[in-house]
């Protein structure tokens, strides 16, 4: 299922650090954003990556994006996370950090309304210790010939609860 979240608790200062920090990026030249690039046949899927392909319906997906693994600290990658801007790497980590707050009040109170353990979901997806908060920042290109082109095609996240900071621009 799907849901809006309001009163939250994260600050609107933090989400607009997170936002401004993501735009920054993908202004950079592509031989600054090259520096952090993924190699997903490698295996390497963190970092920087562009998609322009077709998809089954026919259409163009077109997306740049930037993915890693953003908490626990401790199995983090900082060395594929972008430099530039300077507050991308303190914007999004407190970010992580609230958003794993307020994934266990969510998944808390989801235990509670299916008359469960108020811990049960969240130790069925790992527990405190093992849950891992991945993150993925999009950026679509403007497109001159937009009727052709989607940004992400229809999917399925494979997490147990997706949280989508978005800008305003219709299409979710």
């Amino acid at each position: 299922g799907v849901m809006h979240v309001v009163n939250h608790g994260i600050p609107d200062e933090l989400t607009t650090r997170v936002k401004n920090a993501g735009a920054t990026f993908f202004e950079l030249p592509i031989e600054e954003k090259e520096k952090y690039a993924n190699d997903q046949a490698s295996g390497k899927i963190q970092g920087y990556g562009s998609k322009l392909a077709n998809n089954a319906s026919g259409q163009l997906e077109w997306e740049d994006y930037f993915f890693h693994l953003a908490y626990p600290e401790d199995k983090r990658d900082l060395s594929v996370w972008p430099q530039t801007p300077s507050d991308y790497i303190p914007a999004t980590s407190e970010y992580a950090k609230e958003l794993r707050s307020l994934a266990t009040k969510i998944m808390s109170a989801l235990s509670l309304a299916l008359g469960l353990e108020e811990d049960r979901l969240e130790k069925e997806v790992g527990g405190i210790e093992e849950l891992l908060l991945q993150m993925k920042i999009n950026y679509y290109p403007k497109c001159p010939q937009p009727e052709l082109a989607l940004g992400v095609e229809a999917h399925t996240d494979v997490s147990a609860l997706t949280f989508i900071l978005h800008n305003m621009v219709p299409g979710l």
